[in-house]
Order: structure tokens, then C-alpha cells, then sequence
């Protein structure tokens, strides 16, 4: 009975398990459920475990959005270059293409847009140059504008043009013509400007060219200059009727102020070889005529002067007192030819020198 009492005071004070006596479990049975203090937290209560929080689970996704929209950002950041002037075109997946403003050159970087587009056109001097030879400009090869003079015969020519684009009619310029020929690119910018060009060139240098002989074009400056100045003239107002608006204008342009006809100059001017050696010729007769008239000489005097003068006659300048006789070729030896040219000099004797 005592032994119950001091079962009873123990469940009273506190549990017991088949580990506090020192016996194994029964086999097969489970292992009873022990409420107390747990011996691998040194006597404490075990802490219950909190919940996660949940916020990571947003960040993530997050973080792969900015990742993906990055690129698009950037793409929409722009600037011009100091030498391009902008125009810039709404136009994303969902909204119409529609013109936006004009961005002038050099401009800092600023946000064009999602989507949108900026084109760029040159804003400083364009030359357009069209030469005999490949080292002498832009063109491939060999090239230059051929037109016949007024007597027929071909000149060609190797000419350049200097020009600024009219940027105060940018918009109608790109629509009209720099989208057709996607001009805002390197390619497509020297095809539009060969093809708008070149043909107007040719018209006008033909059409001017046929007012002026072959003589005048290659002897007289100011017949050059002048047929330049017209040919200038011309391209100015052949290129607005063609285009329909003046999109270029004289190097010198200023956004705001007057267009003016870009720079037209002729570099060269070439005539075939036989025609180049007919007038080599007429020129020095005619310099020589000159050079006959202010020395007083007869035709034959003169052809005498310059043969002296290329070392073709060589001769001897003799005192008049120096007694020496020459004599030229034919003149004696006894040949028998009588009909050979003979030419004597004889100078007269020294004086004093007495009769024998």
C-alpha cells in the first residue's frame, strides 16, 4: 500500500515515464508521449517557428519586368550628333505613325518615346562631285558630264556641287522624297542625291554648253565663268520644278534665312586630243605672229631667230678687223654642182696691211 502512495505522489508531482525507470519499452509497443522539459533544450521551451515572410515572392517577378523593360527604355533615349539634325515620328504597336517635332542638331540626350522613330539628315555642307577619276571624289570609277559645243564638238567636264538641305522644309523633304529612298541612311542618302542631281547637271551643262564654241570654252576664262554662273542658275530652278519645292540652298544657309542656289563649279573641262593638238598649234602661231610683230621681223628673219636660239645654228660673232673669210657649204671644192646654195661671209682686211 505504501508503494501506491508513493506511485500517487508522483503522478501528483510530476510524470513518469518507462525512461525514468530505467526500462526498456515493450516490444512493438510505442513510445509513450512525454509532457515535461525536453532534454535537447538544456531544460527551456522549445520556441514556436514563425512564418516567412511573403514579400520575396513579389520581388522576384519584379526584378525579371525590369530587366525586360530596360532595353525598351533605352532604345526610346536619344540625341543628335553635331553635323544631323532630328525628326522624330510617333508610331508604337498600338497608335498611327504621326509627326512629333524637329530635334536640332547636337541636342542632349532626351526620351523620344517607346517605339517611336528619329530619323537623321545632314545639317552642314553636302558636296556632290562628280570627277574624271576615282581619286578625285566620291563616284566609283571614272565619270563626267559630256555636251557638245556649238561647233560640235564633245567637252567633258568634271564639276562639283556644295549645298546645304533646306531643314526649315524637313518635314515635307522627308515625306516626299527621304522616306522613298530611305535617305536617313548613308545608302539611300547618296542615291537620292544622284539621282536628283546628276540628271539636272547633265540637262543644264548641255543646254549652255551648246551657246559657246570650243575655242571660247577652252581659251577664254570669262566665258567659262560665265557659262558656270548660268549652269548654276539653271540646276537652282530645274531642281525646284522637278522636286516642286527648293530643298536646296547655298552652302552658306542659315535655318530662318534665305535659301539661295547652291555653289555649281566646273573643275575641268576636257576636248579630245586631236582637237586639244589643232588648237596647241593655232596658239603658238599666233603667239608667234606677236612675237614677230613687236620685233620687226619678216617671217623668214624670225624662223632664223629661233633656230639660232633652239641650237639648231650655231655661229660665231668675228671683229670687222679680224681678216677671216667663211665660206658655206657649195662654195668651191670643185664638186661641179653649181646649183648648190653657197653663203660667203667675208669680213674686210685689217687696215694698214698693204697690197703685195
Amino acid at each position: 500500500m505504501a508503494e501506491r502512495r508513493e506511485n500517487n505522489e508522483d503522478e501528483r508531482h510530476g510524470t513518469t515515464t518507462i525512461d525514468d525507470r530505467d526500462e526498456p519499452a515493450p516490444l512493438g509497443a510505442a513510445e509513450p508521449l512525454v509532457v515535461g522539459t525536453d532534454a535537447r533544450t538544456d531544460g527551456r521551451r522549445r520556441r514556436p517557428r514563425m512564418p516567412r515572410p511573403g514579400w520575396w515572392l513579389l520581388l522576384v517577378p519584379l526584378l525579371l519586368v525590369a530587366l525586360a523593360v530596360t532595353p525598351v527604355f533605352m532604345s526610346g533615349l536619344k540625341k543628335t550628333p553635331r553635323d544631323r539634325v532630328g525628326i522624330s515620328y510617333g508610331g508604337g504597336p498600338v497608335e498611327g505613325v504621326h509627326y512629333q517635332r524637329i530635334v536640332q542638331p547636337g541636342s542632349a540626350l532626351f526620351f523620344n518615346g517607346f517605339f517611336d522613330s528619329l530619323y537623321l539628315y545632314p545639317s552642314d555642307q553636302v558636296n556632290y562631285i562628280i570627277p574624271q577619276s576615282q581619286s578625285d571624289g566620291g563616284q566609283q570609277g571614272s565619270d563626267s558630264v559630256t555636251a557638245p559645243t556649238r561647233d560640235r564638238v564633245q567637252a567633258s567636264y568634271q564639276v562639283a556641287v556644295y549645298f546645304k538641305l533646306n531643314t526649315d522644309l524637313l518635314r515635307d523633304f522627308h515625306e516626299q522624297l527621304g522616306l522613298r529612298y530611305s535617305a536617313y541612311t548613308t545608302n539611300g542618302w547618296n542615291a537620292l542625291i544622284r539621282d536628283t542631281f546628276r540628271q539636272q547637271i547633265e540637262n543644264a551643262l548641255q543646254e549652255e554648253t551648246r551657246n559657246v564654241e570650243v575655242a571660247d570654252l577652252v581659251g577664254n576664262a570669262d566665258v567659262l565663268v560665265e557659262l558656270q554662273d548660268n549652269v548654276q542658275t539653271k540646276l537652282s530652278q530645274r531642281l525646284e520644278h522637278a522636286l516642286g519645292k527648293r530643298y536646296f540652298c547655298a552652302p552658306t544657309f542659315v535655318p530662318g534665312g534665305e535659301c539661295g542656289d547652291p555653289a555649281f563649279v566646273i573643275k575641268r573641262v576636257d576636248i579630245p586630243s586631236n582637237v586639244a593638238k589643232a588648237f596647241a598649234e593655232i596658239r603658238q602661231r599666233e603667239s608667234e605672229a606677236r612675237a614677230r610683230e613687236s620685233l620687226g621681223l619678216s617671217g623668214e628673219e624670225y624662223n632664223l631667230l629661233r633656230a639660232i636660239e633652239s641650237g639648231t645654228i650655231t655661229f660665231w660673232v668675228l671683229p670687222d678687223d679680224s681678216g677671216v673669210t667663211i665660206t658655206g657649204p657649195g662654195a668651191g671644192g670643185g664638186s661641179g654642182d653649181q646649183s648648190a646654195p653657197t653663203t660667203t661671209t667675208t669680213t674686210a682686211p685689217p687696215s694698214g696691211s698693204g697690197g703685195g
